[in-house]
């Protein structure tokens, strides 16, 4: 691909900024359009980057001319600006009629359907639709292609991330809507070869995650994982997607409170503006708490956690205090190996400030600035476009690498291999 401008849609916000600053540094022959809604957000992040090669501009994705104006002439569009079943049907359609490549961080199950239905328009334009190309799903997809390709046949796959406490945070609209449908919204994964759907958050299972975290307890989540890797590649028997948050005692406040708003006990503005609350370390209403308590209690009666974990994060909530930030990714993948049944694992490596893995917000921003960078120096492709389906992971966690910060750590552990032994006659 030639070079040319890269336009970033939401650069202001955690993740956009975070894919703008990678390819400001690891960019050097391509311009930089940043547009958000935020201007004042935009000077704060970039004032002292602009140049003759970066720019900045404001830009209201509700304004069909002022977006196409915006996007016209650049090489590629990168998308971080969600909730992605609201914003992204827009900005692809504008894409593919301008013949500009696509490339977006979308962890809505809603929209990465949308993208299946503009293949064909898409491949027909010449245009490229990279869609969930940041963490998870992104990430996890190159964990899970990596362990996919060191068996014969893989039938089982898994993706598993885990978010930790990153102290007093300022959560974005964009992040609280679609925690909530993480925590009770419809969840489509696939079993036993075909797609089935039941509510997020509902089934839970012991992960192997590596480093601090261990083996610890996530849940399954609607994420596009399920949904993606099978359209790749059919033959799978499954593929699900396992999170979490830590510490532990907060996936029963997130499960109440998404199950007070499914309910229609909390509007979508009641419950978002709770958690906003609650992450930059206000009490938040009584009418959250309700929800919120009532999730950690349901929690610990199921055995998922106990009573001393919900007092202690209930505690440090009242203090302020915040504990280590202990985040990570993993997949696992169950398969054939000749005659034998192996399961392979792969987890992140351990977090380093500063570094690759240091937030969700850099490990999101500077996955999808590494998927960019192949997507500007690689083959052209057109078509949806899934991560597993084009890239290899190999060559995408040496990007990483490049772009992970003052750490030289490795991005991911080794490859844990073991024979699955078989059933006794």
């Amino acid at each position: 691909m030639s070079r040319g401008v890269i336009a970033i849609i939401g650069a202001a916000g955690q993740m956009g900024r975070e894919t703008a600053l990678a390819l400001i540094e690891a960019a050097p022959g391509h311009g930089l359009r940043l547009l958000d809604i935020n201007s004042s957000a935009l000077d704060e992040a970039f004032s002292g980057h602009r140049s003759d090669r970066v720019e900045t501009a404001r830009l209201d994705l509700t304004q069909p001319d002022a977006l196409r104006r915006a996007l016209h002439g650049a090489a590629l569009v990168i998308h971080c600006a969600g909730p992605f079943h609201k914003t992204a049907g827009s900005v692809r359609a504008i894409c593919i009629d301008l013949g500009i490549d696509y490339l977006d961080i979308d962890d809505d199950v809603e929209s990465t359907l949308e993208g299946f239905a503009l293949h064909e328009r898409a491949r027909d334009a010449g245009v490229g639709l990279f869609v969930g190309h940041g963490a998870s799903p992104g990430f996890t997809n190159m964990l899970a292609l990596d362990l996919m390709r060191r068996l014969h046949e893989p039938q089982d796959v898994e993706v598993a991330w885990t978010v930790g406490d990153e102290g007093k945070t300022e959560l974005g609209r964009a992040v609280a809507e679609h925690t909530m449908h993480i925590g009770a919204g419809p969840c489509l994964t696939w079993r036993d070869g075909r797609r089935i759907t039941h509510q997020s958050f509902a089934a839970s299972q012991v992960f192997p995650m590596g480093q601090a975290l261990g083996n610890y307890r996530l849940y399954e989540a609607a994420h596009p994982e399920p949904v993606t890797l099978p359209w790749s590649f059919p033959h799978l028997r499954s593929a699900s997607c396992w999170g979490g948050l830590h510490p532990q005692a907060q996936n029963g406040l997130l499960r109440g409170l998404a199950m007070a708003q499914a309910e229609g006990r909390l509007s979508m503005d009641e419950a978002c503006g709770f958690l906003q609350a609650v992450m930059r370390d206000d009490f938040g209403s009584l009418a959250g708490w309700r929800a919120g308590l009532a999730g950690m209690i349901g929690q610990v009666r199921r055995g998922e956690t106990d009573w001393g974990a919900l007092l202690g994060l209930l505690w440090n909530g009242l203090r302020g205090v915040h504990g280590p930030t202990l985040s990570g990714m993993a997949a696992r993948v169950t398969g054939r190996r000749g005659d034998e049944t192996w399961v392979l694992t792969r987890q992140c490596a351990a977090r380093q400030p500063g570094g690759f893995l240091d937030t969700m917000a850099t490990i999101t921003g500077r996955s999808a600035a590494a998927f960019a960078l192949m997507i500007l120096g690689g083959e052209k492709r057109t078509g949806f476009l899934p991560p597993e389906l084009w890239a290899d992971p190999g060559s995408f966690f040496a990007r990483c690498a490049q772009l992970g910060g003052p750490s030289s750590a490795p991005v991911v552990g080794p490859v844990i291999e073991t024979r699955q032994m078989k059933a006794a006659p």
